[in-house]
């Protein structure tokens, strides 16, 4: 199973809360509602906190971190890093320690963006996906190990072609 969160099932978490806190609200009145939607966030909370631990349990596998260092001869060639993340995707902090992590190696300049109420960005973006690392306008979706991050970080620009020059018909 690829480790990213789809935009949609976001979305459908978000709007589950509200609707089973809903369900409480007409069981139970207000005290009903609170406790389901107070449930609802710390449940979230634990998920995202202890999601490295169960990843392998929920048929993601390993979310272990490959951290190698850059070889000598690398240098930097992304100046621009910007991370599309969503509020209940449990990769999203994993990617964004990383990246954080190569930035103070590296020194790039570092955004993240909270895309989950965004369709601006969604739609411009053509997102689909988080965590989704734009590096220089380059976009890859879901979880990235630091080795891969710098990988991309580090990726000499392709060496354009010679031009050719065109031979004269005989």
């Amino acid at each position: 199973m690829k480790q990213q969160c789809y935009l949609w099932s976001v979305w459908l978490t978000w709007l589950s809360l509200p609707l089973l806190a809903g369900v409480g609200y007409y069981l139970a009145g207000w005290p009903g509602a609170l406790l389901i939607f107070v449930a609802g966030i710390a449940f979230q909370l634990f998920y995202i906190r202890h999601f490295p631990r169960i990843s392998s349990s929920m048929g993601y596998g390993s979310v272990a971190d490959v951290v190698t260092e850059a070889a000598p001869q690398a240098s930097l060639s992304a100046t621009k890093v910007v991370l599309y993340t969503a509020g209940v995707c449990p990769f999203c902090p994993l990617i964004r320690a990383r990246l954080v992590a190569l930035q103070g190696r590296l020194g790039f300049s570092f955004t993240e963006l909270d895309v989950t109420f965004r369709p601006d960005v969604i739609a411009a973006k053509k997102l689909r996906a988080v965590p989704t690392v734009e590096i220089d306008g380059r976009l890859h979706a879901g979880n990235l190990t630091s080795s891969e991050l710098l990988g991309l970080l580090t990726a000499s620009p392709p060496i354009p072609a010679p031009p050719t020059e065109l031979q004269p018909a005989h």
